[in-house]
């Protein structure tokens, strides 16, 4: 027993120096790799890389169109479509077609009574909106007002004739001689200088006085066609009043017109032989600016009021 247990140790010490003597010449064998023969190790520990994902690819609802044109029942979508369904109530009268058409219509009409009230509300005693402050209603004072007015007006025309003269161009038809009339009735209630230029013999009926032939006053003054009046200042400046036949209070408003336009009266002298009042421009007390704060309006509702009430209104 003994025999075969030494035998067995020194069996497995032979085997053991000879695995030592292999694994030192394994080692000796490498020494020129330093400490870096553990790279295998390490190497073998080094995670590797992850790879990429693609990007998920997220997928959304669609997004629901959204409605185009004016707002059902609004005027803009009643102007355009009321139309249509009147035209389907003609062609398709039944019950339903033409109840559609009959309630579009009343909407229309109740909208329009609504506008009417609101307009009243906004209008009556505002001093920029009731025209009333323009031309009273009440008929004692419209008469006062027409009253005030003409004699304002006789008033102004008298200033006129005293800084201006009127050429009066005849020819021999029957229309200068009526024409002639009037101007004799304006020559008596002012004191007018005024010179008939006659274009040729004027008709027996003709009353005019102070008639001259014409020496190219015609042409000179652009005159096309007869009877035809020419007011002129003092310094010749000229302007057409009438170029065909005029009644008596026609004449006066044009002698008034011309006599503005040439600078013999102001605009404010002008305004007061008129039978209305408070006729000055109102303009905005504000600058008004291009505004996209609304897709509807180019200048929002509220800046047009402010601008006209100096943004006092509430």
């Amino acid at each position: 027993m003994r025999s075969i247990f030494i035998t067995s140790l020194l069996l497995l010490t032979t085997q053991g120096i000879q695995a030592q003597d292999v694994a030192t010449e394994r080692w000796l064998d490498r020494k020129a790799e330093g400490y870096f023969w553990y790279k295998d190790m390490f190497e073998s520990e080094k995670e590797e890389p992850k790879k990429e994902e693609p990007p998920k690819t997220v997928v959304t609802a669609p997004t629901p169109a959204t409605p185009t044109g004016p707002a059902p029942l609004s005027s803009a979508w009643i102007r355009e479509n009321m139309q249509n369904y009147l035209d389907n109530a003609i062609d398709n009268p039944t019950p339903e077609n033409i109840s559609a058409y009959l309630l579009i219509q009343k909407y229309a009409m109740d909208k329009s009574f609504a506008y009417m009230d609101a307009t009243e509300a906004a209008t009556l005693g505002n001093p920029l909106l009731d025209e009333i402050n323009k031309r009273p209603s009440a008929n004692f004072a419209k008469k006062e007002l027409d009253r005030s007015a003409t004699a304002t007006r006789k008033n102004t025309i008298e200033k006129i004739s005293n800084n201006a003269g009127l050429f009066v161009f005849m020819d021999g038809s029957s229309a200068s001689s009526a024409q002639a009339n009037i101007i004799d009735m304006l020559k008596r209630n002012y004191d007018f200088d005024i010179i008939t230029i006659a274009t040729g013999p004027l008709a027996p009926d003709n009353s005019s006085q102070n008639v001259r032939p014409d020496n190219g006053h015609v042409e000179q003054l652009q005159v096309t066609s007869f009877p035809a009046i020419v007011m002129l200042r003092s310094d010749g400046v000229y302007d057409h009043i009438s170029q065909a036949p005029v009644s008596y209070s026609d004449l006066q408003k044009r002698i008034l017109v011309g006599a503005k336009r040439l600078g013999v009266i102001t605009k404010k002298e002008f305004d007061s032989t008129r039978s209305i009042r408070n006729i000055e421009l109102y303009s905005p007390a504000n600058t008004l600016a291009s505004s996209h704060a609304s897709d509807q309006l180019p200048i929002p509702a509220k800046d047009i009021v402010n601008a006209f009430t100096g943004g006092t209104s509430k």
